[in-house]
């Protein structure tokens, strides 16, 4: 009868870890539909800058209108009248990091790991550098704001997956942007010569 019961147990046991691990490994080999990506640019002899995101898809909506397919989140892009901080991207907020200190709009930033959030209206947008990376800006807290820059939105050609970018290097300099839709937001980062 305990020989029985072993068996019984042990039958089950592979069972349920087969059903884990199966779970476990279709997840994994699952892709996202927002891709991660990542870009970077070196100003100076080595301040490297790199950008790490997701890419959601245009896929037919207004995203400056439409709702989530999670009615609790509201917009894909917050423009609905009531300013208020995007993660620039999908899944995770976008992330920028800098080895060496930077300006940003003329504003200073020391070396390291920041998160990016813009706030979109028609005229201006604001694009803000913020010390927490995180999942999302539900728990953004502008206390860990580090700079807020306005920059002017550009009209641009239809980008279909949301793109981030850098142009116009220089020695000291380049423009970032971020391009979506028919928008393109660029902003400036600079470093002091050595």
């Amino acid at each position: 009868m305990m020989n029985t019961m072993k068996r019984v147990f042990a039958g089950l046991m592979c069972v349920g870890a087969t059903a884990v691990f199966a779970g476990y490994a279709d997840a994994q080999g699952t892709p996202k539909p927002s891709q991660p990506a990542s870009v970077s640019q070196t100003i100076g002899t080595k301040n490297k800058i790199t950008i790490t995101y997701h890419r959601p898809g245009v896929k037919g909506r207004n995203v400056w209108q439409d709702r989530s397919d999670n009615e609790q989140i509201g917009p894909l892009v917050p423009r609905d009248g009531k300013p208020r901080p995007w993660r620039a991207g999908a899944n995770n907020s976008t992330s920028i990091e800098f080895t060496e200190d930077v300006k940003i709009g003329g504003k200073d930033v020391s070396a390291g790991k920041y998160a990016i959030f813009m706030i979109p209206t028609d005229d201006e947008w604001i694009v803000i550098i913020n010390k927490k990376v995180q999942w999302g800006s539900f728990t953004y807290d502008k206390e860990s704001d580090v700079a807020r820059v306005s920059v002017k939105p550009q009209d641009a050609s239809h980008q279909e997956w949301l793109v981030y970018g850098f142009e116009n290097p220089g020695a000291y300099s380049t423009t970032a942007y971020l391009r979506w839709e028919k928008v393109k937001i660029p902003f400036e980062i600079s470093m002091d010569e050595k």
